[in-house]
């Protein structure tokens, strides 16, 4: 379905015409339904929505340990990896947030040193600190290693800018945000339908399909539950003169 389609079958629903349901009024429910049906895709599977980048790793340093992040990235960050072995480039182990932050850290060891840093933390069991812009890796030493940080964080798919054009909805508007999934877009509509209706001054009554909206999403929800096979979109981080590593926030 495309944005125009959306949008046309919202009006169908609703009974409505471009006059009396307004691109500019449609646009903002869109996009609020949208982010709750995304939500409840999200605990049922929460492989959806998920994209792993990457980042050079550099030579450890107590100021090039921390990693610039895009907010949107840091916002619902799921998973850390990396790869500190250079000879097994491909060999990622995980790293688990040190709890406390950069005060604790200061705090255990009595000031922060790249020296009492790869005293304390290893390559066998990373951790890292979520600063301000990123996340600040706590490990033994770090060698240089293109793509040897992967992240992957939920990016929600992406808020229509308008409720027009030919591309599907489904589709992914760039290699980091994704479309909607194509076997939600009835009930995308229908949802916002129910929502014009309940907030009209004098609440419309809502139509047999509408109020069977409920056990229709479940149903659909139900079919996700167990859907493995979920492609992940693949992106690489900006490029370090750009992204690179920031001064550690100590």
């Amino acid at each position: 379905m495309t944005g125009t389609q959306l949008a046309a079958l919202i009006r169908f629903y609703t009974k409505t015409d471009t006059n009396t349901f307004t691109d500019s009024d449609m646009l903002p429910i869109v996009n609020t339904v949208k982010d709750d049906i995304a939500s409840q895709v999200t605990k049922r599977n929460e492989e959806y929505f998920i994209i792993p980048q990457t980042q050079d790793l550099v030579t450890s340093s107590v100021t090039a340990r921390e990693y610039a992040l895009p907010d949107d990235l840091m916002n619902d960050l799921q998973t850390v990896e990396v790869a500190l072995d250079t000879t097994q480039s491909t060999d990622f182990v995980p790293v688990l947030p040190f709890h406390g932050g950069m005060p604790r850290l200061a705090r255990m060891l009595n000031g922060i040193t790249e020296s009492k840093i790869t005293q304390y933390f290893n390559n066998q069991e990373p951790r890292y600190v979520l600063t301000r812009r990123g996340i600040y890796l706590l490990s033994g030493t770090i060698s240089p290693l293109s793509g040897g940080l992967r992240i992957r964080s939920r990016q929600w798919p992406a808020d229509l800018a308008n409720l027009s054009g030919s591309s599907d909805l489904s589709s992914d508007p760039t290699t980091t945000s994704f479309g909607f999934p194509r076997q939600f877009h009835e009930l995308w509509a229908r949802r916002t339908s129910i929502v014009w209706k309940s907030e009209r001054p004098q609440p419309i009554p809502l139509s047999a399909l509408e109020q069977q909206y409920p056990a229709d999403l479940q149903s659909k929800l139900d079919d996700i539950s167990h859907d493995d096979d979920q492609a992940e979109v693949i992106g690489d981080l900006p490029e370090e003169d750009s992204m690179s590593v920031l001064g550690a926030n100590v």
